[in-house]
């Protein structure tokens, strides 16, 4: 993880966060991002293809759900990570990995999601991009079932969210020698479990996410959370109610 999500999760209290920072960089600490990219987009957007989330205002969790596929490149072979993650807390729902792209692997990930959150999941909007896994036949029935209504990003912006995942799933957390997929979804497993329940979430008052959906259940006014609207808006990818910094007070 991030140097400044390290620092609230230690709970320093002994120094600032600037000079944490700094001695964890010349400690050589930090972690060298990977520039080689691999199109993991295999459809394209089109004109029935809608976002329904644009300009949106969330209040709780399951009402609004963003999935995505990155790629790993270990000893020169490719994986792919399939996510799903509640945008509203940004707890990670699904995750699962694969070494192709094919619809099944995204199906697996939403199994993971519809366990996790049994019915309450029903009648959320499920958004993506345009990846023809998420418009195969099988995946859109099992949206149908559970009456989950399907948003698409008409570009990466418009899944900004999912997006930043994909950044921290390769950045902040070592995937070790992976011997075979069973073993790679093992260490998924764990890397979930470390997201949810042990990073700290700026956004969230660096709380974790699973920790503030605790919280969710203590409060009659849960904060609400603005996305961005793309129509009538210039700039930026998301925005936060009446301009406040976090979800949480």
């Amino acid at each position: 993880m991030g140097s400044r999500t390290m620092y609230h999760q230690l709970k320093i209290d002994y120094m600032g966060i600037n000079k944490f920072e700094k001695i964890v960089s010349k400690n050589g600490l930090t972690i060298q991002q990977k520039r080689k990219r691999i199109i993991t987009t295999d459809g394209f957007y089109e004109k029935c293809d809608t976002n329904l989330i644009n300009g949106l205002t969330l209040n709780n969790i399951n009402q609004v759900i963003a999935g995505d596929i990155t790629y790993l490149i270990l000893k020169d072979k490719t994986y792919y990570i399939f996510t799903l993650k509640d945008m509203y807390s940004k707890r990670i729902i699904g995750l699962y990995g694969s070494d192709n792209m094919l619809a099944m692997n995204a199906i697996m990930t939403l199994k993971q999601a519809i366990k996790l959150r049994g019915v309450e999941i029903n009648n959320c909007i499920h958004h993506s991009d345009a990846g023809s896994q998420y418009k195969s036949n099988e995946y859109k029935n099992m949206l149908i079932k559970h009456q989950i209504k399907m948003s698409k990003a008409e570009n990466c912006l418009q899944n900004g969210m999912s997006e930043q995942l994909n950044g921290v799933l390769k950045n902040d957390y070592i995937i070790k020698d992976i011997k075979n997929l069973a073993d790679l979804n093992k260490q998924l497993k764990e890397i979930k479990r470390l997201f949810n329940e042990e990073r700290p979430v700026k956004e969230l008052n660096y709380k974790t996410p699973v920790e503030f959906e605790k919280w969710l259940h203590t409060t009659n006014n849960p904060p609400k959370m603005k996305l961005y609207d793309f129509t009538n808006e210039i700039r930026g990818t998301l925005r936060r109610h009446n301009n406040k910094k976090s979800l949480v007070n």
